[in-house]
């Protein structure tokens, strides 16, 4: 979703856009994909002890590295529309949400 978006901006609008809503994308996308890898990483075999300390690690990280991926966005990438990313950054949030809620829902 966030290429496609990405990829229609660049066509009709400016690159300064284009990297906004693909830097805004990537700071839900990176972060939550670096999640899955410490939180559900784990073998389900071990203790429940474990898999919830791995989970709060990877909460942690998740967290960090979506401050760390903004702040490093608007510190070095010059044309960026900072109120842009944090939209796109916003609507990603909104379609994973509004899939959770729709697969809650069907079960």
């Amino acid at each position: 979703m966030v290429t496609l978006v990405g990829l229609l901006f660049f066509a009709f609008a400016s690159i300064e856009y284009t990297y906004s809503v693909v830097l805004g994308g990537l700071a839900f996308i990176v972060p939550n994909i670096l999640f899955i890898m410490f939180s559900l990483g784990t073998s389900t075999a071990s203790s429940g002890g474990k898999v919830l300390a791995w989970f709060i690690i990877g909460e942690a990280i998740k967290i960090v590295t979506t401050i760390v991926i903004f702040a490093v966005s608007i510190m070095m990438v010059e044309s960026l529309n900072i109120g842009l990313m944090f939209v796109s950054y916003g609507f990603v949030l909104l379609i994973n949400l509004t899939g959770l809620a729709v697969l809650t829902n069907k079960q």
